[in-house]
Order: C-alpha cells, then sequence, then structure tokens
C-alpha cells in the first residue's frame, strides 16, 4: 500500500483551484469555481507503475472532494516526453493537469537538447503527491542474495548485467548508472515505456536488476516474485526495514529518491500591473 499524508492530500485539493490559476489575476473569481467539469490527469508513463498508482489514487480522492470526475490518461513514451509535451500543448484552460515527476521535470531538461516543453515556462506547480524511496531488485530465480553476491555474479559475466527501467533519464535509469559505476561493474541499460513492463520482464528473468520505486514493487517482493537487494535512500524504508541501504552495503552518498507532484499548464497569463 502507498502511503499519504492526509494534511497533504487536502491542501493539494485546495490548491488545485488557486495555486494553478494564480489568486493574484483578475480571474481568481473562476479558480474559486474550480473545477466546473472533468479535469483530465496525464500519466506519462504505461499502466501499473508508481506513476499511475500515484495519479489514480489521488485522482479518486480529488474527485471525491472536488465533486468532478479526475480522469487518468496514460500517454507512455520517449522517457516521459510524449505525455508531457502533451500537457504542456493543451488548451491552457487548467483542466489538463500533468502529474510531474523527478525525470520529466527536473533531469530530461538537462539531458535532451531542443526539449519541446520548459518546466518553467508551462507548468505551474500545484503541490507534492509522494515520495519514495527506491528499490534495487533482482528476479528471484537470479542467484544472488545480496549487493556483494550480485557485484561478484555480474564480474563473472563477459557481457555484465543487464538492468531495467522506464526510460533513459529517469530516476530509476540514473540510479542503475549510479550503482554500476560505482560497484565498478558492467551494465547494459534497457529501458521500456513505464515501470509495469519492466517489472514484467525482470519477474521472467528476461533483464537482471531493477531500481524501482519502493510502492510499486514491494507487493511483488512479498510475494516471493522479486528479490529485494538493497534500498537507494541513507534511512532504510519503513516498508522494508530488513533491507539495507546501499550506504550500509558500502556505496558512500548513495541517496536516490523519486518523486511525484501535479502540474498545470497555465489557463491564462497573469495580469500586468
Amino acid at each position: 500500500m502507498m502511503r499519504f499524508d492526509p494534511p497533504l492530500t487536502r491542501r493539494a485539493a485546495c490548491m488545485l483551484g488557486v495555486a494553478a490559476f494564480g489568486a493574484s489575476s483578475p480571474f481568481a473569481a473562476f479558480a474559486q469555481a474550480y473545477p466546473a467539469k472533468p479535469v483530465k490527469v496525464i500519466v506519462t508513463y504505461a499502466p501499473g507503475g508508481a506513476n499511475d498508482i500515484t495519479a489514480r489514487i489521488y485522482s479518486q480522492i480529488l474527485a471525491e472532494r472536488l465533486k468532478q470526475p479526475f480522469v487518468v490518461e496514460n500517454r507512455p513514451g520517449a522517457s516521459g516526453i510524449t505525455g508531457t509535451t502533451f500537457a504542456a500543448k493543451s488548451d491552457p484552460d487548467g483542466y489538463t493537469l500533468l502529474l510531474g515527476a523527478g525525470g520529466t521535470m527536473t533531469i530530461n531538461p538537462g539531458l535532451f537538447t531542443n526539449l519541446s516543453y520548459d518546466p518553467l515556462k508551462d507548468f505551474v506547480a500545484v503541490g507534492l503527491a509522494s515520495r519514495s524511496p527506491l528499490v534495487m531488485v533482482v528476479p528471484a530465480s537470479l542467484p544472488v542474495r545480496n549487493v556483494a553476491e550480485l557485484i561478484v555474479y555480474a564480474n563473472s559475466r563477459p557481457e555484465g548485467i543487464t538492468f531495467a527501467s522506464p526510460g533513459a533519464g529517469t530516476p530509476l535509469h540514473l540510479a542503475g548508472e549510479l550503482f554500476s559505476r560505482q560497484a565498478r561493474i558492467k551494465a547494459l541499460h534497457v529501458p521500456y515505456k513505464g515501470s509495469a513492463p519492466a517489472i514484467t520482464d525482470l519477474i521472467a528473468a528476461r533483464v537482471d536488476l531493477m531500481f524501482d520505486a519502493a510502492n510499486s514493487s514491494v507487493p511483488f517482493v512479498r510475494s516471493g516474485k522479486l528479490r529485494a537487494l538493497a534500498v537507494t535512500t541513507s534511512k532504510r524504508s519503513d516498508q522494508l526495514p530488513d533491507v539495507p541501504t546501499l550506504q550500509e552495503e558500502g556505496l558512500k552518498d548513495f541517496d536516490v529518491s523519486s518523486w511525484f507532484g501535479p502540474c498545470s499548464h497555465p489557463p491564462i497569463p497573469r495580469a500586468r500591473s
């Protein structure tokens, strides 16, 4: 189960109308009546991953509190660029929200040239929906029980190992690259259109490793389909208290997490003073 902070949820519900539209604009009265019709929520990855799960849970909460449907629409592809661009080019009326993430809003601008959207100019941040540690998971069939054994296993294979992610430039991808560099192993990145299809192949042992948001991978760890070797934050996860951190496993200063937050495509320019 995902863990949510109820005060943050209430604040996000209130801010959707005010923060997204700008209380200082001459359209503040319209913001107070928001939403007057169904709201589309864009998820930039395939269904089933942490991004998608977060969007669906919060959409249900917001629909109940604001008395209008919040409809999740998945638009995966190109490391989140496809869905984010769609949201950035949508009608600027506040009725298309984007569930922003670290990869799409902070990493992509520095990774890709000529990006088709500008996180600062095209979106207004509404709030933080969730933050999650990443967990390092391998197939249950892989003959390793801890990080040290994984490193030995990787070094014993001329081609190294493969690791999955929901796309190039995501925190999950960069966590894998950071690990392979610090552990001094050879690892081939295999990008997918979302965490769910990546986990499917991981469970089937078509890839060897994945760094995934704990919220989406913990159920598979508990069912025995995946094995958790470590978490990426500086402290252990409450969801996996017996799983060590990578820092405990000898990788210094390894501290990576993922976050999701709703964003609005600015509906109108602010009034000039």
